[in-house]
């Protein structure tokens, strides 16, 4: 019987061997993948179960500090704890703040009201339940963490303004990401609730100044117990660079005093004639950055949005004025350039008005100033002399003269916002007023800083550092260097024609403003510090004059040049004039001889009386009337 049923009786053995194969295949399979896992990938699955024991907590990197130019912290961080909450749903918060309600006083709506917000803004992060916990809080929340698990006290850094609203429009200010903020930085740089430059130096500098986050490894227990860190596992955060700013802070300090004496709305700029670095700046009024450091209430930004005198808005870089008579200096420039008179021998004679076609434009002394050559027109300021020139000077020469003092553009300044200020060219007044519909008439008012010309305080600043300097025109900026980079390279350009006969008339006749009787800043002299300057007084249709006051100090060997402008307050030598004089004072004190010990500040509170009518330069030994 060599067959059943139609089947080998040989089959059964070659089965058993087969199956026995396949089992063996499997095992040695399962033997070497077992040998992998112990021996070749022993590392990798020992992170895998190390790491189901961990919690990983972002550690924010230190923002950089900034520092005046003689190594002093104006703006710094300071520790800041917070009790932070773990969520599911919104009725987690409503619990546990019922919950929490007996022991800690909290206001439940506007917890609730600050929750909704940041669910709809942030989504699914930890809540800052208490984001500025005081001891108590914070005392609690650690003592009784087992009945609250799903709270956490976190540290994190505050920025701090240590002079609070001194330089704020310089500075700015730092406020919590948004989520466009996020998306468009590169990946892992920010998360919600990290904060980051709004405005002024931290805005600008945010790349510089932010530091790179950390991340440290926590082990804890199947239950979620922590355990306390795991150093080797941490990854330490890096810092942020330090800025190092031109700013000097006594020097910031006073001139934010100075401007706050006054309600008016105010900005002033200081800078170094050579370098162009800013040693002080200041717009008044301001407001407290501290207040924007961990998120500013809704009402406080409301309160100071709406209010009248815009503390928020930065009259340094964001404010155009006409420049009055300050820009008498650049008149006089384009007249000596151009040749268009004799500055010594041709006279004009100012009874207080000037005839131009029908119109009748006036002097700001009403009395006139009798006969006015070049220079004593500067000194005593006669707007009938400059309106005489304004006849014969074209549109565009004046303009050329006004753009390579660099008005009409922007300064370059590090701030991240600034405005050009205007500089009217006949294809100006073509396009405004149309192809041969306006007249010569318009460069009367051009000619004395008023009309179409508008300018920031950078601007008068920096002209009167050229004039100082030999001719330079630098580039105004705040920082000098940040932490292991080398200084920035100073930045200036050569004015075409400010040298020799030209440049020596200008800073003879700014000096006269202050140093000769009758000048319009006479009274603002102080006896052991000669210094430059103009005055200016803006015409203001919508209310009382602003008050303009450029100056360099001192003028024999010239370190600062200043503008101030002080908004509706009357004329340049009354208001912003002491405001110069008194800050000079200061700056310089160090230097003061022991002679001369008088106030800052001039008590004299009205115009000088005029000179005499013939009010002619001393130099001036004969002239033709015109």
């Amino acid at each position: 019987m060599a067959k059943r049923d139609g089947r080998s009786l040989t089959a059964g053995p070659h089965r058993l061997q087969t199956l026995l194969a396949v089992i063996l295949l499997g095992f040695s399979v399962l033997v070497v993948r077992l040998f992998s896992i112990q021996v070749v990938e022993h590392n990798q699955y020992a992170q895998y179960a190390r790491d189901n024991q961990l919690q990983r907590e972002r550690v924010p990197g230190p923002r950089g500090f900034m520092r005046d130019r003689n190594g002093r912290v104006m703006v710094d961080n300071a520790l800041h704890l917070e009790v932070v909450m773990q969520w599911r749903s919104r009725d987690d918060v409503t619990k546990a703040l019922r919950e929490l309600t007996p022991f800690i006083p909290v206001d439940t709506t506007r917890a609730m009201a600050r929750f909704d917000a940041w669910q709809k803004r942030y989504g699914r992060t930890p809540f800052p339940l208490f984001p500025d916990a005081d001891k108590f809080v914070i005392s609690f929340v650690r003592e009784n963490w087992s009945e609250f698990p799903t709270l956490k006290v976190e540290s994190r850094m505050r920025r701090r303004y240590l002079a609070h609203g001194v330089a704020a429009h310089v500075f700015g200010y730092v406020g919590e990401v948004t989520n466009e903020d996020v998306a468009a930085a590169p990946a892992a740089v920010y998360e919600p609730g990290d904060f980051l430059g709004k405005a002024g130096l931290e805005r600008q500098y945010e790349e510089t100044m932010r530091g790179i986050p950390g991340q440290r490894a926590v082990e804890v227990t199947a239950s979620g117990t922590s355990l306390g860190e795991v150093p080797e596992l941490s990854i330490a955060p890096v810092a942020g660079k330090d800025l190092y700013l031109t700013i000097d802070s006594r020097a910031q300090s006073c001139l934010d005093s100075l401007l706050s004496l006054r309600p008016n709305p105010s900005a002033a700029v200081v800078l170094d004639v050579k370098t162009g670095g800013i040693i002080a700046a200041a717009s008044h009024p301001a407001y407290d950055p501290n207040e924007f450091a961990m998120g500013v209430s809704s009402s406080l930004l409301n309160e100071l949005l709406n209010d009248e005198s815009k503390p928020m808005f930065n009259r340094i870089s964001h404010a155009r004025y006409p420049p009055a008579s300050t820009f008498k200096m650049i008149v006089t420039y384009a007249v000596l350039t151009n040749r268009l008179i004799d500055p010594a021998r041709v006279l004009v004679y100012c009874d207080g008005t000037h005839r131009y076609g029908n119109r009748v434009f006036r002097c700001w002394e009403e009395r006139g100033h009798g006969g006015m050559n070049l220079t004593s027109a500067v000194v005593h300021s006669c707007d009938v002399y400059f309106y005489r020139v304004a006849e014969m000077m074209d549109v565009d020469m004046l303009a050329e003269a006004a753009e390579t003092f660099g008005f009409g553009r922007k300064t370059g300044i590090d701030l991240p916002v600034e405005v050009a200020g205007n500089v009217p060219t006949r294809r100006y007044y073509d396009k405004r007023h149309g192809k041969g519909r306006w007249t010569q008439g318009l460069m009367l008012n051009n000619a004395i800083g008023q009309g179409e010309y508008l300018s920031t305080v950078l601007h008068v600043a920096t002209m009167s550092a050229a004039i100082a300097n030999g001719g330079w025109l630098v580039q105004p900026h705040f920082v000098d260097h940040a932490t292991g980079d080398p200084p920035a390279e100073t930045s200036r350009t050569k004015i075409d024609d400010l040298s020799g006969s030209t440049l020596t008339f200008l800073q003879r006749a700014m000096l006269l403003v202050t140093e000769q009787p009758g000048g319009t800043a006479n009274w603002l002299r102080i006896p052991w510090l000669p210094f430059a300057s103009k005055t200016g007084t803006a015409q203001n249709p919508h209310g009382e004059d602003h008050s303009w006051f450029t100056a360099y100090a001192p003028a024999g060997d010239p370190q600062i040049a200043l503008a101030i402008i002080v908004e509706n307050s009357g004329h340049g030598s009354e208001v912003a004039g002491p405001i110069a004089r008194a800050f000079l004072m200061d700056y310089f004190r160090d230097d003061k001889p022991e002679i001369s010990r008088g106030p800052a500040v001039p008590r004299k509170t009205t115009r000088p009386a005029v000179a005499a009518p013939v009010g002619v330069d001393s130099a001036l030994t004969g002239g033709v009337i015109w």
